[in-house]
């Protein structure tokens, strides 16, 4: 699993390439993708793409003076749709747990309900 950082990278690698071809992008480019408050330089540009790289995510053919020249690779391209089916699958576990949680309460007050009425109407 990717970091926020990284994985803001990623998605702009995946954006930039979305054809699948080497494209070549400066670090000024790159950094774009990232909010202020996130506090990212080229240094750490250049050791996320280490990381990608290393883990298989993008294939970088040169990388000098800020510029680099790369590809995501299928695991790159794989890791969003990935995170996103978890995503729905946690959200329908979820749903699942609450409309049965809430079918076993009614369910529970509807026959403690029946068993008071019964008590009341021939005990009493």
């Amino acid at each position: 699993m990717l970091d926020k950082r990284t994985s803001l990278l990623l998605d702009k690698i995946n954006e930039s390439c979305s054809d699948g071809s080497y494209k070549v992008l400066e670090t000024e480019e790159l950094l774009s993708a990232f909010p202020p408050s996130f506090g990212v330089d080229k240094e750490s540009i250049a050791q996320m793409m280490r990381y990608l790289s290393e883990h298989k995510y993008i294939d970088i053919k040169y990388s000098e003076d800020g510029l680099y020249c790369l590809s995501p690779l299928p695991e790159g391209r794989m890791y969003f749709e990935n995170a996103k089916e978890a995503k729905g699958s946690s959200f329908r576990r979820r749903r699942d747990t609450v409309l049965l949680t809430a079918l076993g309460a009614f369910l529970g007050a509807f026959v403690g309900s029946i068993l008071v009425w019964v008590m009341i109407t021939y005990l009493f």
